[in-house]
């Protein structure tokens, strides 16, 4: 067997995470057994338990790899705007498998989203009271964070649950003109 970590493991856990996100195409999320997964990339059940202890932490491997990872890496207040355009771009991408995934198992996307999203807002506050010379408030700071990260979440999901029928781009520019209007506020 692969160390948990190892080129091979991630090659497994690619493999099974395509298998979920083919079977999605044409059954739901509760629809599919393990069984499905591994018969679809052709490995044995213990593999799949050697690297995940059900259906749902697959599923939630999934959400990290392809929408959380990318977010949070090397994030900045000069790039979020990009890298909230590559979210709703891999979800348009892949829009079957979200929509069915986000009916099942919205709160994990939500929680990670939502702190992420926090804690750059919190940091991007910071740095526009510093730029306009306003003394920090960290607590009232904070509070106004955890509500543009909720807030996002909320509309990521309804953009997702409502058929995704807006283009990445304009989702993009609406979640950027609530950072603009924020910032005239600051």
């Amino acid at each position: 067997m692969c160390q948990q970590d190892s080129p091979c493991a991630i090659k497994t856990k690619k493999k099974l995470a395509g298998a979920l996100k083919e079977l999605m195409k044409d059954a739901t999320f509760d629809k599919i057994t393990v069984s499905d997964i591994t018969e679809k990339c052709n490995v044995h059940r213990q593999t799949f338990y050697y690297h995940f202890q059900d259906r749902y932490e697959l599923l939630d491997w999934i959400f990290r790899k392809e929408i959380i990872e990318p977010f949070e890496e090397n994030i900045s207040s000069n790039n979020i705007q990009e890298k909230f355009l590559n979210l709703f771009e891999t979800m348009a991408n892949n829009k079957q498998f979200y929509q069915n995934a986000l009916q099942t198992n919205s709160e994990d996307l939500i929680r990670y989203i939502s702190k992420i999203a926090s804690e750059q807002f919190n940091e991007l506050f910071k740095t526009l009271n510093n730029e306009n010379g306003i003394k920090s408030d960290e607590i009232g700071d904070e509070i106004v964070a955890e509500f543009f990260g909720y807030g996002i979440c909320g509309v990521i999901m309804r953009w997702a649950l409502r058929g995704m029928k807006e283009p990445p781009k304009a989702m993009t520019e609406k979640i950027d003109a609530l950072f603009n209007n924020y910032k005239k506020i600051k």
